[in-house]
């Protein structure tokens, strides 16, 4: 089956994987010109992890990754600290 994938973020990229790996022929469509670091962080949670695992691409995804020392959580409503 022939498949398009809006988004080559790290969404639209794992279904390609994904699909691929079934057989599908899938061609990811991204509007920006180049790929790049856009100045935002993601987390990334241990199951979706481990979904990168069986993707095949942890390792490559694990050499980018920083590993905070601390994480402060914050109420929305008032801003303190949990």
């Amino acid at each position: 089956m022939k498949l398009a994938i809006a988004g080559a973020g790290i969404g639209g990229l794992s279904a390609a994987l994904a699909l691929s790996a079934r057989g599908h022929e899938v061609v990811v469509c991204e509007r920006a010109s180049e790929q790049g670091e856009v100045g935002a962080g993601i987390q990334v949670s241990p199951n979706a992890l481990r979904i990168l695992d069986h993707l095949g691409v942890r390792r490559q995804f694990e050499r980018v990754a920083v590993h905070p020392d601390r994480i402060v959580m914050r109420r929305w409503a008032d801003d303190a600290e949990l």
